[in-house]
């Protein structure tokens, strides 16, 4: 019902008139000219649907347009949005960015689905009746998990810094090059100690710019840092990608990072059920994985929630199907850093000495809660924004 009444008041086409009937707690549609209307309108338990103003719907755009880290791509939408006809200059600009262009529609759609909440308190209609009566945050709605009300100020409080950070423009830019090589070889380091991989950072950095290898350590342990730095090559080309992220491309991340390793298992699902160790929880059965992940790359396309929540939802996601007999952590702490990279952010690099606080924040959301994984990752986002400012005001001493 939610979903029609936000269509009737999206639609100021003066093609149809919309009515909310009380009594059945329905939105009926009418062509501008149907007599049946006029009958409806006198019904005491009948109310007339008004499409929201031409401002409202400006309102929006504008309200979406602050939501955006892509300054250019602002600036662009900004522009189209004034004069006439401005509602097709917009669209136009966002049918070359697949990616703001999917955000704007689900964007749009809970906007208009709240200002369908606002319109029956309004008109004193009982929500409860019509099962509204506690709807869910909308970022919690949007990333299908719980967290704590106040980490959604600390989000727009990230947003801001990251705005702030990109108007450097070309210091900006220079400092995340700068930058770039350090962030990464953190994120193998660390990602692979998680893990339980014993080469050092420094040992790592010899690995992988020298090709130095340690001795007394495995090859599996030489082999897991060579991939996981392929790995995130890879991503990083998806996160560039307007593409959208598909079931086989994370199988593809997989296969990268066990290439040598276990061959057989590289980038193939899980054919037995499985139990997680260090987790009271019991993965979904292996015949069901197919089918979670491929819905799990649909929630990626179409979820409209701010992206760092989205980067540690997928990670919770990743973990709780955990499609693979090994290395979901992994995929899945490159999934995240993978979302964070495509909407401009740089990346959330968990530290080994954050294990417990991480797996604590996993074991939360297997139930539902992500606001100790979300709680981490926002910091580990301003540790990384930190060095980018520093960067910027100190380029000489990076």
């Amino acid at each position: 019902m939610l979903e029609e009444l936000a269509d009737a008041l999206d639609d100021r086409s003066g093609q149809f008139r919309y009515f909310f009937v009380i009594s059945t707690g329905r939105v009926q549609p009418y062509a501008a000219d149907d007599q049946a209307a006029l009958r409806v309108s006198g019904r005491a338990d009948a109310v007339a649907i008004l499409p929201l103003s031409l401002n409202e719907a400006q309102e929006m755009q504008s309200d979406f347009i602050e939501t955006l880290l892509d300054g250019e791509l602002a600036d662009r939408l900004r522009a189209s949005t004034a004069g006439p006809a401005a509602q097709g200059r917009f669209l136009q600009v966002l049918s070359a960015y697949p990616r703001a262009r999917r955000s704007w529609l689900s964007f749009r759609q809970r906007r208009l689905e709240g200002s369908a909440l606002d319109w029956l308190r309004e008109h004193a209609i009982d929500l409860a009746a019509l099962g509204l009566d506690q709807p869910a945050r909308s970022e919690e709605e949007a990333t299908g998990l719980r967290f704590a009300a106040e980490l959604e100020q600390r989000l727009k409080h990230l947003r801001e810094r990251m705005r702030a950070f990109n108007a450097n423009g070309e210091a900006a830019a220079i400092a995340r090059d700068q930058l770039r090589d350090t962030f990464r070889l953190d994120e193998i380091y660390h990602s692979n100690a998680i893990r339980g991989n014993r080469l050092t950072r420094e040992q790592t950095e010899e690995l992988l710019t020298r090709g130095e290898c340690v001795g007394g350590l495995s090859l599996r342990e030489h082999l897991e840092v060579v991939n996981l730095c392929k790995a995130l090559n890879h991503a990083a080309v998806l996160a560039d990608s307007d593409a959208p992220l598909t079931e086989h491309a994370i199988r593809e991340l997989h296969a990268r990072l066990f290439v040598s390793i276990d061959d057989e298992q590289a980038g193939e699902y899980r054919r037995t059920d499985a139990r997680i160790v260090g987790r009271d929880y019991l993965p979904p059965e292996s015949v069901l994985v197919p089918a979670l992940l491929r819905e799990f790359t649909e929630w990626l396309e179409e979820s409209a929630a701010d992206p760092v929540a989205k980067a540690a939802a997928a990670q919770a996601k990743i973990l709780n199907i955990a499609p693979f007999l090994d290395g979901n952590g992994r995929v899945g702490r490159l999934m995240s850093n993978l979302i964070l990279d495509a909407n401009g952010y740089p990346p959330a690099i968990v530290h080994v000495e954050d294990r417990e606080r991480y797996y604590d924040g996993l074991r939360e959301a297997d139930g539902g809660d992500m606001s100790g994984l979300l709680a981490l990752l926002i910091d580990c986002l301003e540790r990384a924004l930190g060095r980018l400012e520093a960067a910027v005001r100190s380029p000489h001493n990076v």
